[in-house]
């Protein structure tokens, strides 16, 4: 199974160095670029060049801040998973950021363990939000409204139902005895149905529209 590849931007240079030195200490991870600022690094993916499959991207950056440049990191590389790790805890900025397409969202602080496996988990199709604002965060996206049409099949909804009980895309793809590839092709087909960038808002959706 080939290495995790990832990209940093992050402009504490101390911080940035420990982060690659966490990617190059771990397992089946490899960090094949850094950058101090979102513009260089969206100058580098827009050539084409260095996209990898994971971003960990700060949000407090010199020029175009994080939560400004996502949408842009997600529309040039849509199959890159993007994990927020910031020292903002404001969770109305969280809110923005999983609405925008960020997979994961640590607060600087998070251990060694916590960062590796935040990167497997999303890495595999989960979502990942710091456990000291998740429970904000899905209480405000969660908020019911009214019932709309179900625009998913019998088989999207039970594979919406297992990935929001925490199970991996290959976790789930086990337990309904289909290939991985197969669960991602659902995934992709109710992201797009939901019109959500990514599982958290999916779920979220879903709920708020009982749908599950």
């Amino acid at each position: 199974m080939k290495d995790i590849t990832l990209t940093v931007v992050e402009d504490n240079r101390t911080y940035r160095n420990s982060l690659l030195d966490i990617i190059e200490l771990s397992s089946g991870m490899e960090c094949t670029n850094a950058f101090g600022s979102a513009e260089s690094c969206l100058q580098q993916w827009e050539a084409g060049e260095g996209i990898t499959d994971m971003l960990l991207l700060d949000l407090n950056l010199p020029g175009e801040n994080g939560l400004k440049a996502l949408p842009r990191f997600r529309q040039i590389a849509p199959e890159t998973e993007v994990i927020i790790l910031t020292q903002n805890d404001d969770f109305h900025t969280v809110l923005e950021a999983v609405k925008l397409g960020a997979n994961g969202y640590l607060i600087k602080g998070a251990t060694v363990a916590e960062i590796r496996s935040t990167i497997r988990e999303v890495f595999e199709g989960g979502t990942f939000i710091d456990p000291q604002l998740s429970r904000l965060v899905m209480n405000a996206l969660c908020r019911t409204n009214d019932p709309v049409e179900n625009p998913l099949t019998t088989r999207e909804i039970e594979v919406l139902e297992l990935l929001a009980q925490g199970y991996s895309k290959k976790e789930v793809a086990t337990k309904m005895q289909l290939s991985y590839h197969t669960i991602v092709s659902y995934v992709r087909t109710i992201f797009e149905k939901l019109e959500s960038p990514n599982l958290a808002a999916a779920i979220a959706k879903a709920i708020r529209q009982q749908i599950i």
